[in-house]
């Protein structure tokens, strides 16, 4: 994802079990809870092949198809790139398999009206992959991030006084889990500073991009890694992604339930919002927890991934790079957030895009869309499920 995260949300529920002694009513004590985040094993792949009898069946609608049809080209573009090669192969499956298997599924949705028909078709010409999980059993949360709208300003004010800062001249990007580097007057190189000293230091004075009225929403723009932004007047300005310090990313919501500061029964995006408006005093206490920070640029017809190429609204997922397949189909079925509740869920997506907190087998990000009601549902998507990735059989 872009380095957005919407793993605002992330953490475990405590799980209940009994516990006692024969002389004594058993009473209830807290079990370990999950650890989404568990790395695999060295050498372990982050798919294992399964029935693909197993797969929950297919709703689709005629615009459900066509978003997918759409979020298809935009991998398929991404795919045909020489520098896709450099991410293949990966958990054993190549590129030219994501291809093929792309193009068979574009396919079936323009010419197999019927979700029967497609969901038989699926099951006899595929092959069928899940994640390991978080447990080696498949257990996968589906966290959402999405594009936020907030008002701006082109220049600082006595409202607008939270920047959004553009990518600084001395950032060497890191990959993989290396820290991105600063080049140094004297040439020399050191770690680009975590977030803390970033801001405390006012060493990016200079290089800010754009002002918003509110400090807890340029945070959120850092964590969804892009945003649509309305000037005075009325037109809108996008911003996406470009660059990172690299620093591994930390869930302040998290922080403040292992703090006592919130419980985690009620955490959700406007659970935080609340807060840090009734004690504004205190956020940069509570951001300076997480050291990644995010530098953005001005973009047009987004918002992208991390492929490069446009998100999709219920279509593009941001999973794991290193381990998943990128661009290739998958199947999510979870419990989705809505505007009014959660519901199961079933559906054929894209691995397009990748988050700084989604580096495992047990984490994935749905995308949600944009505006408030997608903010709304980002901040409430936190639920476990499977994901299924579909190859094309030789």
């Amino acid at each position: 994802m872009t380095a957005r995260l919407a793993v605002l949300l992330l953490l475990p529920i405590a799980l209940l079990t009994l516990d006692g002694c024969r002389s004594r009513a058993k009473k209830p004590v807290e079990a370990p809870p999950k650890d989404y985040n568990r790395e695999l094993a060295p050498g372990q792949h982050a798919l294992t092949e399964v029935d693909p009898r197993s797969l929950p069946p297919l709703r689709l609608t005629a615009a459900s198809r066509g978003e997918v049809r759409q979020g298809i080209a935009y991998s398929l573009a991404w795919l045909a790139k020489p520098s896709a090669d450099a991410r293949y192969p990966v958990a054993g499956i190549t590129r030219d398999q994501v291809v093929r298997s792309l193009q068979a599924i574009d396919q079936l949705l323009a010419t197999t009206p019927s979700d029967s028909v497609l969901d038989e078709a699926i099951r006899t010409r595929f092959r069928a992959f899940r994640s390991v999980g978080c447990d080696q059993q498949g257990t996968v949360l589906f966290t959402g991030y999405c594009t936020p709208y907030y008002p701006a300003s082109r220049t600082r004010d006595a409202r607008f006084r939270f920047p959004l800062m553009r990518r600084p001249k001395d950032l060497e990007s890191g990959t993989g889990d290396a820290l991105s580097q600063q080049r140094l007057p004297d040439g020399g190189r050191r770690p680009y500073p975590a977030r803390a000293e970033i801001e405390s230091s006012g060493m990016l004075t200079g290089n800010e991009l754009i002002w918003l009225d509110d400090a807890f929403a340029c945070y959120v723009v850092q964590v969804q890694g892009s945003a649509k932004l309305r000037l005075a007047d009325g037109s809108l300005v996008e911003v996406g992604f470009d660059g990172t310090n690299n620093h591994p990313y930390r869930s302040i919501g998290k922080e403040m339930i292992a703090a006592g500061v919130i419980r985690a029964e009620d955490l959700s995006l406007a659970t935080l919002r609340t807060w840090f408006r009734d004690h504004p005093a205190e956020l940069t206490t509570w951001t300076a927890k997480n050291p990644r920070y995010v530098f953005f640029a001005e973009t047009r017809g987004g918002p992208y991934g991390s492929l490069g190429q446009k998100v999709t609204t219920h279509v593009s997922v941001a999973t794991d790079k290193a381990i998943f397949p990128a661009g290739a189909p998958l199947i999510v079925a979870t419990r989705l957030a809505g505007t009014t509740g959660a519901s199961n869920h079933a559906a054929l997506r894209l691995d397009q895009d990748a988050g700084g907190g989604i580096r495992a087998a047990g984490r994935c990000d749905l995308y949600m869309g944009e505006g408030e009601p997608a903010e709304q549902a980002a901040g409430r998507q936190y639920a476990e499920g499977q994901m299924y990735y579909l190859i094309l059989k030789d």
